[in-house]
């Protein structure tokens, strides 16, 4: 297991070959050693030897093929990684979707584009909701910012109409993150779900004395690009009561989207 690590570390495609046959190792430590660093290294025969694990009668077998595809840093594995959202172990398709996240995280700045257009084609496609339930927990128990940021932006377009109150709920309670990215993707993402759910949590949050002022102000803001005739009052009301001038200004900017004041 500790050589199967190692050769992962130096990442040497002349590896794969040994790694590839540690596989069957009767040991699960040597297994997952041997996928993880067949991901690590990469390329075309790595990937294959990883994709024979896929339909192993071993769930565990499974989750650390799953788990090892993430370390890819291309779209090579997505095709893989989507089917495994249909496995018939939960366990299995959260590292699935676990591994999708790292995949947007790893992926080169000229690759990472083309790769969020396809997941999401993909992901939309299936309309899971272990997907939805796997992006939520990362938001909620996350520790690395780079996960939570991305889960944020693939909740909003994935979400599905069966799923859309869920998402929305997670991301509304991110909007004052500590991390600013994370909120503004979490705010972006609620505008692109939509619709009057969008609407209700937003409302809500700005109407929360509990909320820090960022959160009631991206929550004012997004309110112009989803909200209606309700909004519209309330942030009319917001502008006159705040004291709060970050959240008067945001307000003000929502209203010239829905109409100006009444």
């Amino acid at each position: 297991a500790r050589a199967a690590r190692a050769l992962g570390r130096i990442e040497d495609p002349r590896a794969v070959a040994a790694l590839r046959k540690r596989l069957g190792d009767e040991s699960v430590e040597v297994r997952r050693e041997s996928a993880d660093s067949l991901g690590r290294i990469g390329g075309d025969e790595a990937l294959s030897a990883l994709l024979d694990l896929l339909d192993d009668e071993s769930e565990t077998v499974r989750r650390i093929a799953a788990s090892s595809l993430g370390n890819f840093g291309s779209a090579k594995p997505l095709d893989a990684l989507v089917s495994l959202l249909s496995d018939e172990v939960e366990a299995v398709r959260r590292v699935a979707v676990f591994s999708l996240i790292e995949l947007l995280s790893n992926a080169p700045g000229q690759q990472s584009h083309d790769l969020r257009e396809r997941m999401v084609e993909k992901l939309s496609a299936t309309d899971h909701r272990s997907v939805v339930d796997s992006l939520v927990d990362i938001l909620e128990e996350g520790t690395q910012a780079h996960q939570r940021r991305n889960a944020a932006w693939l909740l909003g377009r994935v979400a599905g109409d069966d799923n859309r109150e869920a998402a929305i709920g997670a991301l509304a309670s991110v909007l004052d993150d500590k991390d600013g990215m994370t909120a503004q993707f979490a705010a972006t993402s609620i505008a692109e779900v939509g619709g009057e759910a969008a609407e209700d949590a937003l409302l809500d949050v700005l109407d929360d004395p509990e909320a820090s002022s960022d959160a009631r102000a991206k929550a004012a803001f997004t309110l112009g690009k989803v909200g209606d005739e309700r909004a519209r009052r309330r942030l009319n009301e917001i502008i006159d009561d705040t004291d709060d001038e970050d959240v008067r200004k945001r307000a003000f900017s929502a209203l010239s989207k829905l109409g100006g004041r009444g």
